[in-house]
């Protein structure tokens, strides 16, 4: 079962501002979990999952429906994404506990355009897609990254773009500049991302070459790996370039960037396959945004410079 946590806010225009210290959490708490407001915790079961109800960041929800949504969703006024939400500037908690960011702001403009206020499921980064696929979810707002595998399994809107970074600490030596580089050294990455897959690939080439493999750790969550470098605890981090520059932005005299950025990639909202319901609407949602500015106006508004289609 996958662990979820659930609470409910109100909508309000304007709310959800950037703020929140995700570092100031200790390693057992990380940022939006095992919060003290009214949060509790129970496993997801099929059809069963909670839901946050987003604040209307942009957009005003429920407003009259300018691309029209399959008539279930129609009918509860609702759509259900889901997500990590422990991912800044793309998606996390404010100080207020509230979700906010690029992609929640992105998300419930996308939503109020069809009509629909948002719900949002915080899940593992591992049991998105499957919650997907229980449909326990209506669609996945969050950083995926779009490869021919998971294409083979669920359907995708392109809506930006990212990259690897590896970071240590200020105070280290390491000097690399790719994970190949990183023999014997541990390193953080979360669990299931593509930081992750790639470092087992270097360690199989590592392996080959008869060398010591990267002391792999695998974490639940990005900010986890950020609170295990600053700890000490590991000798440098693999995450997006987004993620990347929001630590080191918080931290710039704690952190550093090891190299340049690698492997540049589309990311993009997942949807169940063939659900073209659903699917036909967001997409022109998604494009009027581009098209009448909005799009360019989040972008530049948490910093993701580059990270833009």
């Amino acid at each position: 079962m996958n662990n979820i946590y659930h609470t409910t806010v109100e909508s309000r225009p304007g709310q959800g501002k950037r703020g929140t210290e995700p570092m100031t959490r200790p390693p057992s708490e990380p940022t939006g979990w095992g919060r003290t407001t009214r949060l509790t915790r129970r496993a997801a079961l099929a059809g069963g999952a909670a839901a946050l109800v987003a604040p209307a960041m942009i957009g005003t929800a429920r407003a009259q429906a300018r691309f029209q949504p399959p008539a279930a969703l129609a009918a509860r006024g609702t759509i259900t994404y889901a997500a990590t939400l422990d991912n800044p500037p793309r998606a996390f908690y404010d100080t207020q506990q509230r979700p906010t960011g690029f992609e929640v702001e992105l998300g419930t403009e996308i939503a109020a355009r069809m009509g629909l206020r948002v719900n949002w499921v915080q899940l593992r980064f591992v049991g998105l897609i499957p919650a997907l696929q229980a449909q326990q979810c209506d669609a996945l707002m969050q950083e995926l990254f779009i490869r021919p595998e998971r294409l083979e399994i669920i359907d995708m809107i392109p809506f930006s773009r990212t990259g690897q970074r590896l970071v240590t600490t200020r105070a280290s030596t390491l000097q690399a500049t790719r994970l190949d580089e990183l023999s014997g050294r541990k390193m953080a990455v979360p669990n299931g991302t593509t930081i992750h897959n790639l470092t087992n690939e270097a360690n199989e080439r590592l392996r080959a070459a008869g060398r010591p493999p990267i002391n792999l750790v695998v974490l639940p969550t990005t900010t986890e790996t950020f609170q295990q470098l600053a700890t000490g605890q590991i000798d440098v981090l693999g995450t997006t370039t987004t993620a990347a520059s929001y630590y080191i932005g918080l931290r710039p005299r704690d952190f550093r960037a090891l190299g340049e950025p690698f492997g540049l990639i589309e990311t993009g909202i997942g949807i169940r396959k063939g659900n073209t319901e659903l699917f036909t609407p967001m997409k022109a949602s998604f494009d009027s945004i581009v098209a009448d500015g909005s799009y360019a106006r989040l972008i530049e508004k948490w910093s993701m410079q580059g990270s833009e289609l």
